[in-house]
């Protein structure tokens, strides 16, 4: 009889040092028929000595005449081993999510020809047999379980066995945690764990299959890196380093003559591999493998328990990997139902690309720029975001010097040697530019907008799923984009027909004994065309002003504006009378307009009385509009002139001047509808509430008095004008 003896630490690496120790024993031995089996059950019984005797420890091995036998002894006899059936496997034990370890006598009682525990007052000791392929040793029923006696010599096999008994699977160790649903990432962190343990190996890994399985995510590993695992992308070489995956169960005796050298099996020190496809409905959907340190470490036995393995598991991972995908599509709609929201709600160019980075630094990646161009062909960047404040500058400086390029797969957008070249040799410049990143083109309606960009971090990666809402969300964002231009340019028409309906302020004339102000505030802030408008001109030793309101807002009503104004200063300059004017201007309305546009109109002529300060003598007609009201030195407020019939609305209507002296320190307002009906709730302000205000104003010059009615105004109702407003106010000095 042989016998080999050696005594281990309790260290994380003891596990591996134990399985060497074994094999290269039975290796010596020529022995190899039973090595898998028994360096399974020893790396099993090693690593539950390390977590839970927490001592010293010691293998012995022994060839038998016709089997090989180990005694795995710790020095705690007090911490009991738990109990499993001879032919049993305690799958709750093995299964606890909360157990740490390996599978212990579970797997004993599954594999081995015989096994027991035995006590002594200094050491216990769990030892098992298993027969060669040639031998005629079995499992002895006698024996079976905890001996009696403090020898760490467990008794010899007094009866041999009939027949082998029955022996099942060691992965049936795995059907409590299938059985369970566990989300994808713990099922696959399970997975390598048995995985590893079942073939003795160093390492152990899962990769599942892209959509177009040319590329694979490494999804789970254990014993690869001592940092904490993060999943990543492989191309199918490197996971499958010796054959096409469909091909099953296969072997690598020496990665070293293989390309996957350059992976992180190599890396990791890895000599040899046993991998296993999983397969679905006749579809490979992904793989699993088991690696070793040694070279040509594993057997056909190792080969056919991982198939078993990789059969029993490929249903459960892709059922959980469909909920996953699930899942993450109900998240990707969310995510672009809120952005859409968000991106809908405003029609700033700028303020667009600012939400579309921030929804892009917060969900997919870890920044985002958004670059615009013009209708040149200028490109100028709009908004750059880090998700950490400290990298905002330097990736500013970055996107400025050297412009992204499209680009749709995910990998740098720089070289070490272009940022050299323009200069850029920062340390954090060349942390960002290490990341994988995605530029796409913004275009709505076959014109480019800009480009949106995003990147990750050098040890991230983008998966198929975010490269698909990256491209949903950039048409979002350039619908968003071409919106806010368009309202851009159509604020900018708005604003430029606006100033020719209105005076300029620079271009009012100074009345001598008069101060006047002026006020114009449109319905919708969004549309600065109105149908209300102000004018106040000089003629022939006269001063002319006049105050109006059209039916309705935006360019219908701003061109009959238009056309009221202009003749209106026409007429007026050829000397004709406020009633003739009137008269001239309804027929012009009643010839250009077919959209039933209204328009009141307050139209007056000022002429002194004397030397400034002696008062003004107005001439005026009100066409359908709400009367001045003239507040007078005494505080008193009153209607000014007569109502007469609105201008586009009747053709057989006769006009008439009124003529009233005002004299000095008496103020007259005129105001549209857009002041009178303003309403707070179902309250409306109203001519007596409009008297009420401007009664307080004595004293005031007129651009205060602009200033007062607007506060009371907003106090009444806040932000309830809801038409368009104007005033004029003319102060007698």
């Amino acid at each position: 009889m042989k016998a080999a003896r050696r005594e281990f630490s309790p260290t994380p690496g003891t596990a591996a040092e134990a399985r060497d120790f074994v094999r290269d024993t039975l290796a010596e031995w020529s022995a190899d028929q039973a090595a898998d089996d028994v360096v399974l059950l020893v790396s099993e019984l090693v690593t539950n000595a390390v977590v839970h005797a927490e001592s010293n420890l010691e293998l012995v091995v022994r060839r038998l005449p016709s089997a090989v036998e180990v005694v795995v002894a710790d020095r705690v006899p007090e911490r009991a081993v738990p109990q499993a059936g001879p032919l049993s496997v305690d799958v709750s034990a093995s299964a606890d999510p909360g157990r740490s370890g390996g599978l212990g006598l579970a797997l004993a009682g599954a594999v081995a020809s015989s096994w027991g525990v035995s006590y002594s007052k200094d050491d216990k000791a769990v030892w098992f047999r298993i027969r060669d392929e040639d031998g005629e040793a079995s499992k002895d029923p006698d024996t079976d379980g905890e001996t009696a006696g403090t020898s760490l010599e467990p008794p010899d096999p007094v009866r041999p066995a009939r027949r082998r008994p029955f022996r099942p699977n060691p992965w049936a160790a795995l059907d409590a945690a299938l059985s369970a649903r566990l989300p994808l990432p713990e099922l696959l962190d399970r997975t390598v764990e048995y995985s590893r343990s079942a073939l003795g190996g160093d390492a152990a890994y899962i990769a599942l299959a892209t959509t177009d399985e040319t590329e694979w995510d490494l999804r789970a590993a254990t014993g690869l890196t001592d940092e904490p695992w993060r999943p990543f992308r492989s191309r199918t070489e490197e996971t499958f380093p010796s054959v096409t995956p469909a091909a099953g169960a296969t072997i690598n005796d020496d990665l070293m003559i293989a390309r996957a050298h350059r992976g992180k099996l190599a890396q990791a020190g890895m000599r040899s591999l046993v991998t296993a496809p999983l397969i679905v409905d006749g579809r490979v959907a992904g793989l699993i493998g088991v690696a070793s340190r040694r070279v040509r470490h594993f057997g056909d036995t190792a080969a056919k328990r991982l198939q078993d393995g990789a059969d029993r598991i490929a249903l459960p991972i892709e059922r959980a990997r469909l909920a996953e995908v699930e899942l993450a599509r109900r998240a990707s709609l969310s995510f672009l139902a809120e952005a859409s929201d968000l991106l809908t709600g405003t029609l700033d160019e700028q303020m667009t690309a600012a939400l579309a980075c921030q929804l892009v630094a917060s969900r997919l990646g870890s920044w985002c720029a958004v670059e615009s161009t013009s209708e040149l062909g200028t490109t100028r960047l709009t908004h750059a975001i880090h998700r950490n404040e400290n990298y905002n500058d330097v990736l500013r400086t970055l996107l400025t010097e050297l412009p992204p390029h499209i680009q749709r797969e995910a990998r740098p957008l720089w070289s070490r040697e272009s940022l050299s070249a323009a200069g850029l040799v920062d340390e954090l410049l060349l942390e960002l530019a290490e990341g994988p990143a995605i530029s796409v083109p913004l275009v709505a309606h076959g014109q480019t907008l800009g480009r949106l960009t995003l990147g990750k971090d050098a040890d991230e990666d983008f998966t198929r799923d975010d490269v698909d809402v990256v491209d949903d969300l950039a048409r979002r964002v350039s619908s968003a984009l071409e919106n806010a231009r368009l309202y851009a340019g159509q604020t900018s028409m708005s604003e430029a027909l606006q100033r020719s309906l209105l005076p300029a302020k620079e271009k009012e004339p100074a009345i001598p004994g008069v101060d006047h102000a002026v006020f114009y505030r449109s319905a919708d802030e969004r549309t600065v065309v109105g149908g209300d408008f102000y004018d106040v001109f000089a003629t022939d030793g006269r001063w002319c002003f006049a105050i109006g309101d059209v039916c309705g807002t935006g360019p219908e009503a701003a061109a009959v504006t238009g056309l009221a104004r202009h003749t209106l200063r026409a007429l007026a300059r050829e000397g004709f009378s406020p009633a003739h004017i009137m008269d001239r201007l309804n027929k012009a309305i009643l010839d250009e307009n077919t959209s039933t546009r209204f328009l009141t109109m307050l139209y007056g002529e000022m002429t002194p009385l004397g030397a400034p300060g002696q008062g003004m003598r107005l001439r005026l007609v009100s066409a359908g509009h709400p009367l001045p009201l003239r507040l007078d030195r005494k505080g008193e407020v009153g209607s000014v002139g007569s109502s007469q019939p609105l201008l586009g609305a009747f053709e057989d209507v006769e006009f008439f001047t009124e003529t009233l002296e005002i004299g000095s320190g008496d103020v007259l307002l005129a105001v549209t509808d857009g002041v009178t009906e303003r309403r707070n709730g179902t309250q409306m302000l109203g001519d007596e509430g409009l008297r009420d205000i401007f009664t307080n104003c004595s004293g005031l010059t007129a651009q205060a008095v602009i200033v007062r009615i607007d506060r009371d105004l907003e106090e009444f109702a806040p932000g309830g004008h809801t038409d368009d407003t104007a005033m004029l106010v003319l102060r007698f000095l």
